[in-house]
């Protein structure tokens, strides 16, 4: 195979991969999308039903602001700061992701969970949350959604990989020589 044909096909993987990653975060999108708007039509504004007795509680709450409420009532000014950090994170994808594949997949399930809650923002006004961790009544999770998952199981594993991926990385790649 010539330089050329190694290039073209080079190409194709990429195209392939990156069709592949977006797919993953539209799939992230979709699935949060699908599981508020069922939430929005089977629960009426502030339900709550125990799942798991003191433990776990499907309810239907709003959030005006972002995590624990924060920037509560500044709904625009977050879809704004989520609309920069996607078209960012998508504009330095190669960059971030450091041609490391695992770093490929995390950083799309992350911009589908930046989107799916930006969506909401813009949409609906606030974000839909309906997943409740709770111990008894001492100990209280914020209420989420899959969007939520995804950006806070992305952001724990890319910086996992940050700190112990590139160390097992280099040590392989030292052996290989």
């Amino acid at each position: 195979m010539n330089m050329a044909e190694a290039n073209t096909e080079k190409r194709k993987l990429d195209k392939r991969r990156l069709i592949a990653y977006w797919g993953a975060g539209v799939a992230v999108v979709l699935l949060d999308q699908i599981t508020k708007i069922v939430v929005d039509w089977h629960f009426p504004l502030n339900y709550n039903q125990p799942v798991i007795p003191s433990v776990f509680d499907l309810v239907h709450v709003r959030n005006y602001g972002a995590a624990w409420g924060m920037f509560a009532g500044r709904t625009w000014l977050l879809g704004v700061v989520s609309l920069v950090a996607l078209v960012l994170l998508v504009a330095n994808f190669r960059r971030m992701s450091e041609g490391n594949v695992f770093n490929e997949w995390i950083l799309s399930i992350i911009g589908g969970g930046i989107a799916g809650n930006m969506i909401d923002r813009f949409l609906r006004g606030s974000v839909v949350d309906f997943l409740d961790f709770h111990w008894k009544e001492v100990y209280h999770y914020p209420s989420f959604n899959v969007a939520d998952m995804a950006i806070s199981v992305g952001v724990c594993l890319y910086i996992a990989y940050a700190f112990f991926g590139k160390k097992k990385d280099s040590a392989a790649e030292d052996a290989s020589k």
